[in-house]
């Protein structure tokens, strides 16, 4: 992942990147994100993400048809929370090396208050280790309901591409 552009935005352009936001995430995730006197940087990536770095680290990347995804390493690091799903040992190899969507039979525990087109956090069942995120194709309750298929659409994982840019992120 090559940066096309890099750049801080201005504070009414903050305003505006928060207010889209809330759109998807409750006011707690926010100020999670974005600290009082935040500097938010936009990168660019010759991919055509769009990343955004707030006081110096990276937060967030933006897709097209997903919205706004935190990075992972922000779960992993316990700096932000989401809605979660955990999945048994088999899944993992799947969901982290192959980033396979979730498939109902892997899933061990589902956080009942997941609305279908959350963006969830996936962890395993031993550790509570974050191992991706991704975005609910359905209410908890119909998950619950499932007995097999795709219940989690992956977006994010620790071998894809955000991952590895954020390795190296400075």
């Amino acid at each position: 992942m090559n940066i096309r552009q890099r750049h801080f935005i201005k504070s009414s352009e903050i305003k505006d990147l928060k207010s889209e936001i809330f759109k998807q995430y409750n006011k707690s995730f926010l100020e999670k994100v974005f600290p009082a006197k935040s500097k938010v940087e936009l990168i660019l990536t010759e991919q055509g993400d769009t990343l955004y770095a707030v006081n110096n680290e990276l937060k967030l990347w933006k897709s097209k048809e997903h919205g706004f995804i935190p990075v992972l390493t922000q779960l992993i690091n316990n700096k932000i929370e989401l809605k979660k799903v955990v999945v048994d040992m088999g899944a993992i190899k799947f969901i982290t090396v192959n980033a396979a969507d979730v498939m109902r039979p892997g899933i061990t525990k589902i956080d009942p208050t997941i609305k279908k087109g959350d963006i969830i956090e996936i962890v395993d069942e031993t550790h509570d280790r974050s191992l991706a995120v991704g975005k609910a194709l359905y209410d908890a309750d119909e998950m619950e309901k499932k007995d097999s298929g795709k219940v989690i659409k992956n977006l994010h994982t620790i071998q894809d591409s955000v991952w590895e840019f954020e390795k190296q992120f400075k």
